[in-house]
């Protein structure tokens, strides 16, 4: 941890605007598009959130309207609860076709006759347990929203990297040309 600090810390003191008279316009220039990518970057995460929860939407979907789907309905509680603890109790409820049925579920013993429940049926009409949020749908959200970030965040960094690369063949020109009149300053003439 201390090396990310201290990694961080450099980094800070490398890219800042101060009035170090040793900081080169192209060093400027360089923090400048450092800062424009980072927030680029930040500004880039909601639309790969966004599209993650799309994805997830458009997987819960899929999941309550394809095979073996699952559909909940209300119930009205038949029979009283007796007893302490968790009871099989008698619901009944309409079907979309008109007619009446009746199942057995598990309720609270606080759950009086009379009142509604909702509770979750099968394709063919059966009770059954309530959807469980399939892995796949979680993950290919996850996969989708990360998979967005990553390729923005690449593209960002090759950009950057191209950009100082850019900046570095200058900051060398610079140099060669610096070194040429430091040199043309401080050779001492010949003498002959």
């Amino acid at each position: 941890m201390r090396s990310l600090a201290r990694w961080a810390m450099r980094c800070l003191n490398l890219h800042r605007f101060d009035g170090n008279p040793l900081r080169r316009r192209s060093d400027r220039i360089d923090t400048v598009i450092v800062l424009v990518s980072l927030m680029i970057f930040v500004a880039f995460l909601w639309p790969a959130a966004a599209f993650g929860r799309q994805v997830y939407a458009s997987g819960l979907r899929a999941e309550l309207t394809g095979p073996g789907h699952r559909q909940t309905v209300a119930a009205e509680v038949v029979d009283a609860a007796h007893g302490a603890g968790w009871r099989t109790r008698t619901v009944r409820w309409t079907t979309p076709q008109g007619g009446t049925r009746t199942g057995q579920v598990v309720l609270s013993p606080s759950t009086p006759a009379g009142s509604h429940t909702q509770i979750w049926l099968d394709g063919s009409g059966r009770i059954t347990a309530p959807p469980q949020r399939h892995v796949k749908t979680i993950t290919d959200s996850a996969v989708a929203a990360i998979a967005v970030a990553g390729g923005g965040g690449a593209v960002l960094l090759l950009c950057l990297a191209g950009a100082r690369g850019l900046l570095n063949r200058h900051r060398d020109a610079e140099w060669e040309r610096a070194w040429v009149l430091a040199d043309q300053r401080w050779r001492r003439p010949r003498q002959t």
